[in-house]
């Protein structure tokens, strides 16, 4: 019985955790977009190593500010759960390797 509820309650933790991760991906996928167009342009002119520096500033500082004008939030625990969330599945993957 307490194996069964516990399946269950990880099953519905999982399904949250999806839609969290899906509502956070939506809002980053034009910062996405919009920081690859910028970069490809960037480096074309000014080089590889002042692009990354200069369009990950100037990307940053602009989802900052959508996010806190329009979404009504801070971008950085967005920023933060995908760098939680993504360490999370390096370490499972790294214990699965263990395992083995």
């Amino acid at each position: 019985m307490k194996i069964e509820t516990t399946i269950i309650d990880c099953c519905i933790y999982n399904r949250s955790l999806d839609a969290i991760l899906k509502s956070i991906i939506k809002r980053q996928i034009p910062f996405l977009i919009g920081g690859t167009i910028t970069g490809i342009i960037m480096t074309y002119y000014y080089g590889f190593l002042f692009t990354i520096i200069v369009n990950s500033a100037i990307w940053y500082v602009i989802s900052y500010l959508v996010s806190k004008y329009y979404y009504k939030s801070k971008g950085l625990n967005d920023q933060k759960y995908l760098i939680q969330y993504g360490l999370s599945k390096i370490k499972s993957r790294n214990r699965h390797y263990r395992e083995r």
